[in-house]
């Protein structure tokens, strides 16, 4: 089995890293070989859309594909409903900035301006994970990709009208599920909760918070194939 664990920043999946490379039977760049067989690769791709595709674009034009793709990092709930440091399963994506802005301010996606983006994504642009990861014990949620994280309450209001669905905003998911949709690879993303999706205020994120319960999350699926 080959699998690709991928994060924007080391700090996010660092604790995870350690574990497997304690364990790992030897180690050639950046990808680990395990007694049973098992590889498992890292790769940091840096943090937004625009570096998520190229990282992944690079990797997926050259060399054997994994099996299994696992993006693991941090985001913020858009529905408050979900409790900080809960990790949650994202099973479908959007682009939360891809497409126009109208006069009045209300977002347009590509098929409201008659550019469907056509597959992977659905007749609504909606980009979504196959049905079989729906057995891992994770809450499953809906995925907002944005360049620019929402900050102020007239971005969020805007946001949140026009994808009325989406619960956890990312600045890498979409990108993600792009790349491993067009290249045959099954997707899944696992997003701790640091903050709640507001008007911006640091000081009410809980990072180190969500970072652990991220990588206690990620040793639970990744240790299973050890």
């Amino acid at each position: 089995m080959k699998i690709l664990l991928l994060s924007a920043t080391v700090f996010e999946i660092e604790p995870t890293v350690n574990k497997l490379r304690a364990r790992a039977e030897s180690e050639s760049g950046n990808v680990l070989t395990f007694s049973n067989g098992v590889t498992i690769e890292v790769l940091f791709t840096g943090v937004g859309l625009t570096a998520t595709a190229y990282a992944l674009g690079h990797r997926f034009g050259g060399g054997q594909l994994p099996g299994l793709a696992i993006q693991a990092g941090v985001g913020g709930a858009i529905d408050r409903k979900i409790p900080l440091g809960q990790v949650v399963r994202i099973s479908r994506e959007t682009f939360g900035d891809l497409g126009a802005e109208e006069q009045d301010g209300r977002l347009l996606n590509l098929s409201d301006i008659g550019l469907h983006p056509g597959p992977p994504f659905d007749k609504s642009g909606v980009l979504r994970a196959p049905a079989g990861l729906a057995s891992l014990p994770f809450p499953e949620c809906a995925g907002l990709s944005v360049n620019q994280v929402s900050g102020t309450a007239e971005t969020i209001a805007r946001r949140r009208e026009r994808f009325p669905e989406a619960q956890v905003e990312s600045m890498e998911g979409a990108a993600f599920f792009y790349a491993c949709l067009q290249s045959g690879i099954e997707p899944l993303q696992l997003r701790a909760i640091s903050n709640y999706v507001e008007p911006r205020n640091r000081d009410n994120w809980r990072m180190g918070e969500a970072i652990s319960s991220l990588n206690e999350a990620l040793w639970r699926v990744v240790g299973a194939f050890l």
